[in-house]
């Protein structure tokens, strides 16, 4: 009962989201890429990344001092995930060590960015690293948290 209330809170808050991603023009493909990401020869990443194109739906928990965010949820297009982290596409830049919450359609996860690099100017490949995954919970969509919390990190 609880993850069907959690799927139908999030089917309709994705449809009422503005969505400000500009995707690349040979990008067309993008959510039909699926699998492995190939390694290559210096690649430094501890763990296998997965393709998984997908609508998400992020909120900020954390912001460096000198930004002002939205508390508002903003949609976002998951592009790989790893045992330790996450890609997606941002509609604006988000800074290395903001902490993030992310809600995907069977799991939430809250993450602290790492790394941004610009696609367009409405298209930001954001890197972060999983601080905690959750099931489907009512918690997932609630506004105003913060990963200072002692909870976020157990």
């Amino acid at each position: 009962m609880l993850e069907e209330h959690y799927s139908e809170q999030f089917r309709e808050l994705v449809k009422s989201l503005d969505w400000q991603i500009e995707l690349p023009i040979e990008w067309q493909d993008f959510f039909e890429v699926r699998g492995q990401v190939p390694s290559f020869a210096d690649d430094e990443r501890h763990n296998q990344r997965l393709k998984a194109r997908t609508h998400g739906i992020l909120w900020f928990e954390q912001s460096l001092p000198f930004l002002s965010r939205t508390t508002r949820p903003v949609g976002i297009y998951t592009r790989d995930f790893s045992k330790q982290g996450v890609g997606f596409l941002s509609p604006f830049e988000i800074y290395p060590e903001e902490h993030i919450r992310i809600v995907l359609p069977t799991f939430w996860v809250q993450l602290l960015v790492v790394r941004v690099r610009r696609i367009t100017s409405k298209c930001y490949e954001i890197g972060a690293c999983l601080i905690r995954r959750h099931d489907p919970t009512p918690d997932a969509f609630r506004s105003g948290a913060s990963c200072a919390d002692p909870q976020c990190l157990r």
